[in-house]
């Protein structure tokens, strides 16, 4: 091959196969904003409350747990949603923190129901854990904006159309460019996932960062308001579709008013 015909190859072949984007494309936070964000995260999860770091909410089959409210499943929980506590717990290990014994030895929530769950509030066990939750705030802010930094690629490799890997790309880098849209990143893939897995949606339809991402409204809007507006449609359509409508309808005003903060940093 000649090097013209090489040449027009090589820039054919990025043409229908664009390169993936890694995390190390992505703007790096520094200590303080990343603080921030936590402090932001707290704040939509649990009202800055340290009492909720651990809940079971009414209406779920789980405990949330963390500023992040990262989920755990009992043993042989049936749940759409995708778990997160396991892997905080890798993380933290992995960070060399110290973690309780019982911890390290069980892979599901001890507690099978929220009666369970609220019988045992005195207990060693939900002490050890508090007192973990709330001693690894900086961690756990850390977690939750790895996992930000892993979802592009994650989308795009779920994506079969290159005009919409570009449209994804485009509109993900254009927020992680500011303040704003870096914390509305970080915070919605935590609230609500990638929308990549297949068991998260109803009716065939997903509320993850990548409908939200596809479903902006840019021609006469600023991209922090058509984020904020598209999150709150696929929120709003999640209701409509969920097979417990009347439990996520209770859930969706203050859905809604965490969309908010989206367009609207203070």
């Amino acid at each position: 091959m000649n090097p013209i015909n090489c040449l027009f190859f090589i820039v054919f072949w990025f043409c229908i196969n664009p390169p993936l984007v890694f995390a190390n494309d992505i703007p790096e936070l520094a200590a303080a904003q990343l603080k921030s964000v936590g402090d932001k995260i707290y704040q939509n999860e649990t009202g800055s409350n340290p009492d909720h770091l651990i809940a079971w909410n009414n209406g779920e089959a789980f405990v949330s747990l963390g500023l992040g409210h990262f989920i755990w499943f009992p043993k042989d929980t049936d749940s759409p949603f995708t778990e997160t506590f396991p892997s905080l717990l890798q993380y933290l290990q992995a960070q060399n923190v110290a973690i309780p014994t019982w911890l390290q030895q069980t892979q599901h929530c001890p507690w099978q129901t929220k009666q369970d769950f609220t019988g045992a509030k005195n207990s060693k066990q939900m002490q050890e854990l508090s007192s973990l939750l709330a001693s690894t705030f900086e961690h756990q802010v850390a977690f939750i904006y790895q996992r930000m930094r892993r979802s592009l690629p994650l989308m795009l490799a779920g994506v079969d159309n290159v005009k919409i890997q570009s449209v994804v790309t485009t509109r993900f880098q254009a927020l992680a460019a500011t303040e704003l849209g870096m914390y509305s990143l970080i915070d919605y893939v935590n609230f609500k996932g990638e929308g990549i897995s297949d068991s998260e949606k109803y009716n065939k339809q997903g509320w993850g960062l990548l409908q939200v991402l596809l479903n902006m409204q840019l021609d006469t809007q600023n991209q922090h308001f058509a984020f904020a507006q598209a999150c709150d449609a696929m929120l709003t359509r999640r209701v409509k579709n969920s097979p417990q409508k009347q439990i996520e309808q209770n859930w969706l005003a203050g859905w809604r008013k965490r969309c908010g903060t989206y367009s609207n940093i203070n």
